[in-house]
């Protein structure tokens, strides 16, 4: 049976922390019950119930189903710890005006994970992020599953929290914070702990300061496969004059490099901007490169095939010779040209014009320096 415990100034306090206001306080509201009370200590980063402090690492809103005029949820992020065969994230939330559950607000977005993996009936739009590292971390599925409180233990009032966990896989070894995903919104640089909290609620529809609920066992945990529940991110980067674009994932760059920056017009001539830009791909392809690097030059349609061809050809040449000093041992060069056969945009304007006439530099980065 679940026994309701209502804390009038907990929406309050929320809301004003979560819209940079003041933080509401136990002694400040005439209309907390006596021997009640919540304070949100952002400081010591907890949140206290009646008496009792409890994680507090950040705080998340959003419309939700995604809309700006939807009824906005609110929430607590109250850690994400190591477990035996996983990693658990701990929060609570709440529907501002009429709360979350049955007769409320279904509190997640349901776009945000596949539903043919997760369904519509687990609190499963949520998600890790290392950003650092290049991976992100879904639920955990297990017998078809999620491992996460189901959307029907979510059930509060609008002066209530709801407490909710989700199990993902390990994170690796040496991470200390991660980004937590909660619905369209992210709570950032939350610490890695140890363990799962305590103690644990009887029933699994649990409200803030009633315990945490119950993880799946470790059995549950262990049948879970992780495909699917590991995904790369990438990372894209330009440098300041606009000469060099990156993309990165855990595995590969790909920088473009823009040749009407980079050459002479029309000619394979290395402009003296270039050397810089230059030698920074350089020092990073000695640095964390590993096996080969594909240099390949393209151009726009202007011209003759053949000679788009050959000038395409020799710009990816020149590039191949002032990387070649500085790339190091571990890794092998090769140029190629495409000509106008691989436009990234269309060669009927000037801008899609500028945006064909490049070079790319695409190699692979060693395991352990990713």
């Amino acid at each position: 049976m679940r026994v309701a415990r209502r804390w009038m100034v907990v929406p309050v306090a929320l809301v004003a922390v979560l819209a940079g206001g003041q933080v509401a306080t136990a002694g400040s509201s005439d209309t907390e019950p006596s021997g009640s009370g919540t304070d949100l200590d952002l400081a010591r980063g907890v949140v206290r119930v009646d008496g009792t402090d409890v994680p507090l690492h950040g705080t998340f809103s959003y419309p939700s189903f995604g809309l700006g005029d939807d009824p906005v949820v609110r929430g607590i992020v109250h850690g994400v710890y190591r477990v035996d065969g996983g990693t658990a994230l701990y929060y609570s939330l709440t529907e501002e005006t009429k709360g979350i559950g049955t007769g409320g607000t279904n509190a997640f977005p349901t776009d945000l994970q596949d539903p043919t993996v997760y369904g519509y009936n687990m609190a499963s739009a949520v998600a890790l992020v290392d950003v650092a590292g290049l991976q992100g971390y879904r639920p955990l599925v297990a017998d078809g599953a999620a491992l996460t409180s189901a959307s029907k233990d979510l059930q509060a009032g609008p002066d209530e929290l709801a407490v909710a966990f989700a199990l993902f896989p390990e994170l690796p070894e040496g991470l200390t914070s991660v980004d937590v995903r909660i619905g369209r919104d992210v709570v950032a640089g939350v610490p890695v702990g140890e363990g799962a909290l305590t103690p644990v609620a009887e029933e699994p529809a649990v409200l803030l300061g009633q315990g945490w609920p119950e993880l799946p066992s470790s059995d549950q945990i262990a049948a879970a496969g992780i495909d699917g529940a590991v995904f790369g991110l990438s990372r894209r980067t330009s440098d300041l004059e606009q000469v060099a674009a990156t993309e990165e994932t855990v595995e590969q760059v790909a920088v473009t490099l823009d040749a009407n920056v980079v050459f002479d017009k029309a000619s394979a001539t290395l402009s003296p901007g270039a050397q810089t830009t230059l030698a920074d791909v350089a020092a990073d392809i000695a640095a964390r490169g590993t096996g080969q690097v594909v240099i390949t030059g393209h151009t726009d349609s202007d011209g003759t095939d053949a000679d788009n061809q050959v000038l395409s050809e020799q710009r990816a040449a020149a590039v191949l010779a002032a990387l070649q000093p500085a790339v190091g041992d571990e890794v092998t060069l090769e140029a190629l040209g495409k000509g106008e056969t691989e436009p990234v945009a269309s060669n009927s304007s000037a801008e899609g014009q500028q945006a064909n006439r490049r070079v790319t530099v695409v190699y692979s980065v060693q395991e352990g320096k990713r």
